[in-house]
């Protein structure tokens, strides 16, 4: 009967120690932990975080995982584990979160018209306190945001704000609060906005450049996401030629929906046999699209399933001429 294999990995730098053992450091998103275990055991997992200013912050805990019947399983909401094939198991550690300490630290003032003004504290969170003539409103935002600003107006009887700023990832910011309610809260890599109309354009960072533009209208007292398309940032969309790279801008170009460019990477016969339906649906409801790190597979593409645990597919592409001949889903033992 062979062991359990998990692979520990991480967003942020963490500190591991597993059943009160040293396992070591995870410093980058590709960095890598691993260890075996038997079946039937239970693990306790101490996550020590190496917090720094610039840093995902997340305070230390620890996790219990049971290793049963080849499947691995935690009653932990900060454990994202991934069923990989039988017996390989990836577990990533998610941040635990909270106010750094109960003493608020004051960031600044915004004064936005008479009767307005908005005060930034800073407990781990940015949150809002903003000061109308009658009442006091509170918003905890979603990032930490530099370079702010705001800015009122008056639109069919409704009071609007747009708070402006600055992500720490160097995104446009915005917050749209509706007579001082929270109505959009987004950011992207360029974000022009009018009293009618915002316009959001957020890279994909992909192969073939493209970038999803979200067109928010105002309707009535709200905006509301009214067209989404996708563009390409450069004249000229880059094409994949090597064949170790065709699967992974074929995939890409699938699930953003540039149906046009996925077929571009398909021999005529699999043209002519996948209509566009089929070819959309051809992967199923994934949930994102990995390389199987964990084993050497050329050509071959991990598409991860929402379950609990995550459960992965795993598809071989079979090229010829720089062109997709046949795609099979693996049986892995």
């Amino acid at each position: 009967m062979q062991n359990i294999t998990i692979h520990f990995v991480s967003d942020f730098q963490v500190f591991l120690k597993l059943n009160s053992q040293i396992l070591g450091s995870l410093n980058s998103p590709s960095d890598t932990l691993s260890c075996e275990c038997d079946f039937e055991q239970k693990l306790v997992l101490e996550v020590l975080p190496i917090n720094s200013q610039k840093a995902i912050y997340s305070i230390p805990f620890a996790a219990e995982i049971f290793v049963e019947k080849n499947k691995i399983n935690s009653p932990s909401n900060f454990l994202e584990i991934t069923n990989y094939y039988d017996g390989v198991f990836e577990v990533k550690i998610l941040p635990m979160q909270t106010k750094l300490s109960y003493k608020q630290v004051f960031v600044k003032n915004i004064k936005v018209s008479e009767n307005i003004s908005i005060n930034i504290f800073d407990d781990g969170f940015y949150n809002l306190e903003i000061i109308t003539k009658n009442k006091v409103y509170h918003h905890t935002l979603s990032e930490k945001t530099t370079d702010m600003s705001c800015e009122y107006f008056l639109e069919n009887e409704t009071e609007f704000l747009f708070f402006k700023g600055k992500t720490t990832s160097n995104k446009d910011f915005l917050l749209v609060l509706a007579d001082f309610f929270c109505n959009l809260e987004i950011s992207a890599d360029l974000i022009e906005c009018s009293h009618q109309k915002i316009t959001t354009l957020l890279n994909q960072n992909d192969i073939a450049k493209h970038g999803i533009v979200c067109v928010y209208v105002l309707d009535k007292n709200q905006f509301k996401l009214n067209e989404e398309y996708t563009v390409f940032l450069d004249k000229n969309p880059q094409f994949a030629t090597d064949p170790k790279i065709i699967p992974w801008a074929f995939a890409e170009s699938l699930n953003i929906g540039d149906l046009k460019l996925a077929r571009k990477y398909l021999t005529n016969d699999l043209n002519i046999m996948l209509d566009d339906e089929h070819l959309l649906n051809f992967f199923g409801d994934y949930e994102e699209i990995k390389w199987n790190k964990y084993k050497n597979m050329p050509n071959a593409l991990c598409f991860v399933y929402e379950n609990n645990p995550k459960e992965v597919k795993i598809y071989k592409f079979e090229i010829d001429k720089n062109k997709i001949t046949n795609i099979i889903l693996l049986e892995i033992d």
